[in-house]
């Protein structure tokens, strides 16, 4: 009886102690989460994601047809073939006015290529340079944590969600480092501001992105009225893992323009 009773006070011990641990353990803040989930991102070598995206281009007048959506379907791979070489194929399909147009993008030693409808060409760029494209391309951003606000944390399927929103620097600070390269939908960074941009993540156990959502609203620097909004959604397929990149046999024969 004795023994038993040893064994039972000492599973009662070890349950509370266990509880006592569990119960100290420091339930982490949103900040922290974000500051975690930018650092294990920026780690990253590889990545394999697809997306959609809506742009709603609307002017002040009243007529409904001065108004133009364009959407956009995309599938990209990246991959780092060492420290100062990478590799990148994109494919897209863009909707715009009753037209569809399909878009195959490669990068690689130093050339981003381009094959729109058939017409194929090679610009030479760097890969800060293809950084920014990929970003003004898919809405992503690389912003520090400095810059967001009202974060709020929530748990779905056993990922964390984080929603967020960017303050007045990071929205300027996003115009220089992306909307500069976005010439064909907004004429340049000097035409435009950004005048909010929110977001959520949902974020895996090692607080890797899986999914994201971004809205962008942009208006006319110019004194000019009228909005750009960009609702976005990516989807990360295997985030940590490697990436395999295949390029096409014929990229030799892509004519070259300059920038």
């Amino acid at each position: 009886m004795k023994i038993r009773i040893k064994k039972v006070t000492a599973l009662l011990l070890s349950c509370m102690l266990l509880f006592s641990i569990s119960g100290c353990q420091k339930k982490r803040t949103a900040k922290e989460v974000l500051e975690s989930s930018l650092k294990q991102s920026s780690k990253l070598k590889d990545a394999d994601f697809s997306g959609e995206a809506s742009y709603k281009i609307a002017n002040s007048e009243a007529s409904s047809s001065s108004n133009v959506t364009i959407k956009m379907n995309f599938d990209t791979k990246l991959q780092t073939v060492d420290k100062d070489q990478l590799k990148m194929s994109m494919t897209s399909t863009l909707n715009m006015l009753g037209q569809t147009m399909d878009m195959n993008m490669y990068y690689s030693d130093g050339y981003y290529y381009m094959n729109t409808n058939g017409t194929k060409q090679k610009i030479k760029m760097d890969i800060a340079g293809l950084q920014k494209q990929i970003q003004s391309t898919t809405g992503q951003t690389s912003l520090p944590a400095k810059y967001y606000k009202d974060l709020k944390l929530s748990e779905k399927d056993g990922n964390t969600i984080l929603k967020y929103s960017i303050n007045n620097d990071g929205l300027n600070q996003y115009v220089k480092d992306v909307t500069s390269q976005m010439t064909t939908v907004t004429g340049g960074s000097n035409s435009i501001k950004v005048s909010s941009l929110t977001g959520t993540k949902t974020l895996n156990d090692k607080d890797l992105p899986v999914k994201e959502s971004i809205q962008m609203v942009m208006e006319s620097g110019d004194n000019e009225t009228g909005s750009i909004t960009l609702k976005m959604n990516l989807t990360y397929h295997n985030p940590g893992k490697s990436v395999t990149v295949t390029l096409p046999d014929d990229l030799n024969t892509y004519q070259e323009i300059s920038n």
